[in-house]
Order: C-alpha cells, then structure tokens, then sequence
C-alpha cells in the first residue's frame, strides 16, 4: 500500500514534468522523499502504532470467572513443502498466549474452553482453526477443550460466527487473543454482536528506528493503514447492520 502510493506519487511527478509543470513536478518529487524518511526512518508508523496498540501493552490480570472462554483469533498459515500446514508468523505468538491463559486457568481450577476461530487457509485445504487447533494439542490442550469455528474469513466474521459456539460453552467470561495491532478492530466486532471480550494481546510490533529508510518500517506502516481503513470498514458495517434490524423491526407502534 505505502509503497504503491510512493510509486504513484513519483509516476505524477514524472507525468507532471513531460507537462512541463516543472513545480510541480519537484513538488512532487519532495513529497515522496520526505514521506520515504518519514515512515521508513520510524516517526510515522511510531505515530501509527502507538495509537492503536497502546490501550493494549499491559496485559490483563487473570480474574477467572468459574467458566471461561479464550477466543483465538488465527492469523497467517505457511504450508512447507512436503509437511503439513502450521501456523504463520504471528501464530505462534498467539498460540504461546492462548496455552499460558489456559494452564493459567486449569491452575486455578476452573472450567477453561479453547474457541479457535479461523476458515479456510490461503494455502491448504484445511481450515486456519484446525492448524492452529493442531498446535494447541501438540502443546498440551485437551481436544476435550478445544472448539474449532471454521467458517469465518474475516475479523467481522469471527466475531458474528464466534456467538453461537459461544452460546454453548456457556462462558461467564471471554478472553480475546489477537495482536496488539489488531486488538482494537477485534474488540470493537465482537462488541457490535454482543460479545463483552477482556482483550489479551499476543505480540506487540515496534518499529527500526534509524537515519535511513528500512523497508520494515513501511511493512509496519502498511498493517497500520490496514487496521485504520478496517475499522472505518468495520463502523460502516455496523451502521449497516443496525439499520437493517431496525427496517426488520419496523416503526414502533402506537
């Protein structure tokens, strides 16, 4: 994304020079070396980042409720060549959180499931939930405890799926396992359908600080972005969502 706006902006510079807007032009060109400095030396996606990720740095104090549920929200998977699928880069992060919430609640002698929401793998047949339901019994998680939601593709999706199993488990308490980054447009689906989350973040990014551009920094930039235009997706969904049940509803009546 960042990068494609930076080619874009020199391709208009570069369009604005056979024009013969020679101000142009080099307005153009300042731009996007000062907007390369600016997100790969680390000013703007520290802006970025520090944003959205800071409500979630500390994580919570476990207060178990006498049955709880750990939402985990799966990310990227990779499918090695000859293996089996397994959790991406971020998986494991999420992983590692979701087995110490859970040792932490067996520990304390409550009733703890396991709900790992994710559908199918850009990469595999099977769903992102049974790659990382895999991981989870490999580590030590009863598949007594597990509970695999395979139909969602998107955050706005593990939350509206995420009810009904939650129904079942009969949780008095949630807990919601995703990345810092992604913590806040997570919290704020699963709350538009009814989903009161205690948020507990896995990783947490920070950026390459340097007097050079490094292109870590425009990847960061770029998940930024992605979280900021979600949510202004994920408010429009929402509006949609309650204006419809309000047509379904129809007017009050007298």
């Amino acid at each position: 994304m960042i990068l494609t706006a930076l080619i874009a902006l020199l391709a208009c510079a570069w369009l604005a020079g056979r024009l013969g807007r020679r101000r142009l032009q080099w307005a153009g060109v300042a731009l996007a070396v000062l907007a390369l400095f600016a997100i790969g030396c680390g000013p703007l996606p520290n802006l970025l980042l520090r944003g959205w990720q800071a409500p979630y740095a500390q994580r919570p104090l476990p207060g178990w409720a006498a049955s709880n549920a750990i939402v985990l929200l799966t990310g990227n998977s990779n499918n090695p060549p000859g293996g089996v699928p397994e959790p991406g880069d971020t998986g494991y992060a999420r992983i590692a959180e979701t087995l110490s919430l859970y040792r932490d609640c067996r520990a304390a002698g409550k009733r703890c499931s396991v709900l790992v929401s994710g559908g199918e793998a850009p990469t595999s047949s099977d769903s992102l939930a049974q790659v990382y339901g895999r991981a989870l019994v490999a580590m030590g998680v009863p598949e007594t405890d597990l509970v695999l939601e395979t139909r969602s593709r998107t955050t706005w999706q593990n939350a509206e799926f995420a009810r009904a199993p939650l129904a079942r488990i009969g949780a008095e308490r949630v807990w919601l396992v995703t990345s810092a980054l992604h913590m806040r447009r997570a919290l704020f689906a699963f709350g538009h359908f009814g989903t009161r989350a205690t948020p507990v973040r896995a990783d947490y990014m920070r950026v390459a600080w340097g007097w050079l551009p490094k292109a870590g920094n425009l990847l960061l930039a770029d998940h930024a972005l992605h979280e900021v235009a979600g949510m202004a997706l994920y408010r429009w969904y929402a509006w949609r969502h309650r204006a419809a049940a309000a047509d379904e509803a129809g007017p009050p009546l007298d």
